[in-house]
């Protein structure tokens, strides 16, 4: 063979190559999500299982600071103690490989805390050979084990990280706080107990999600309310854990809730504010309000992967490039949209503030 011979061949095989490596590419991301669409379905019959035994999808969110003890409350928690390691079960598409909670755990200060939220979890546990067990978020808070200190990164990594107490998917407000609780003028109740008023806070909202609301029908079918999708970014790790170095992406717990259009806040009203009427409360949390669900991320080449309470994984995909899925918003310099494109339309996605009876 010549030399001209061999350089003819090796273009040849460079210009397959080139031609096969974009079908290459697409195969795999393909591959991912029908993974990432198969642990869904996986997660799904987890929740439906903690339905049909208590009533309620989940616990609550997997979230230390808003829930209580990781390895106790929260959906998380639920699956895993139901022999389901989700830690294992992540979306392959997205750089998030850990949830937001982990700053919480390795760096947040616990003497900070408003103490309307049981931090602590059960009590020390005495197993048959007289041995004591306590849960690594109670060691975190009686130990003083000072943020971001080695012991308490190892403990967070041996008791939390390597028993699967992890997720990258993001929950719906939906799923673990359904609702919120309102006074006579509109506005969230402020708990007695200190915690604030936040749509964040289990306190002033229903709680978990039940499976009567989903079955009810009165207002939203089943197969349109969504539980949990592939997480968007909120924030970066703080300390390494396990093969994750400091600076992963983490995803973010659970997405906003009703919040107003455009501005992303909570309705807020006036002492007295009567709840009929077209300047009503009610009117404004109905009609102005749309559930924020940026907390969705498009990981699977411009498309998220969404959960729904009737078992279903539906895609979604994002038109416009701006790696949000618009639900109705109009676009501002603040909220992310770069214009009003409806890409999660309501006759496919509930994203209103209550999916009770309209009230």
């Amino acid at each position: 063979m010549t030399l001209v011979e061999l350089l003819v061949v090796i273009t040849i095989i460079s210009t397959l190559l080139a031609l096969l490596m974009p079908a290459l590419n697409a195969a795999r991301q393909a591959s991912r999500k029908v993974t990432c669409q198969n642990n869904l379905r996986q997660i799904g019959v987890g929740l439906f299982a903690h339905a049909d035994a208590h009533g309620t999808y989940c616990s609550g969110a997997f979230d230390w600071k808003q829930d209580g003890c990781v390895t106790e409350i929260g959906w998380v928690a639920d699956q895993v103690r139901a022999g389901s390691p989700v830690g294992k079960m992540l979306c392959p598409s997205n750089d998030c490989l850990l949830s937001q909670t982990y700053n919480d755990l390795l760096a947040w200060d616990t003497t900070e805390a408003p103490g309307c939220v049981n931090l602590l979890g059960s009590g020390p546990q005495t197993q048959p050979d007289g041995t004591t067990v306590v849960n690594p978020c109670r060691a975190i808070v009686e130990d003083g084990l000072v943020p971001e200190s080695e012991a308490r990164r190892l403990l967070v990594e041996q008791q939390i990280f390597e028993k699967h107490f992890n997720t990258n998917y993001t929950a719906t407000w939906y799923l673990v706080r359904s609702d919120v609780v309102l006074d006579t003028s509109g506005n969230l109740v402020v708990p007695k107990d200190g915690c604030p008023a936040s749509l964040r806070s289990r306190h002033c909202t229903r709680g978990p999600l039940t499976q009567t609301k989903t079955d009810s029908g009165r207002q939203a079918v089943s197969s349109f309310v969504p539980l949990m999708a592939c997480g968007a970014r909120g924030g970066t790790l703080s300390d390494t854990i396990g093969p994750h170095q400091s600076g992963t992406p983490l995803a973010m717990s659970f997405t906003g809730g009703p919040v107003l259009n455009p501005s992303m806040e909570t309705p807020g009203f006036p002492a007295g504010t009567s709840r009929t009427g077209p300047t009503g409360w009610w009117a404004t949390w109905d009609k102005s309000t749309l559930q924020d669900y940026r907390g969705f991320a498009t990981v699977h080449q411009r498309a998220c992967n969404i959960l729904f309470a009737d078992g279903s994984v539906r895609a979604f995909t994002d038109t416009n490039d701006d790696d949000l899925l618009n639900n109705g918003f109009e676009p501002t310099e603040t909220n992310g949209f770069v214009d009003d494109t409806v890409e999660l339309p309501p006759e496919e996605v509930v994203s209103r503030w209550s999916l009770g009876k309209r009230r």
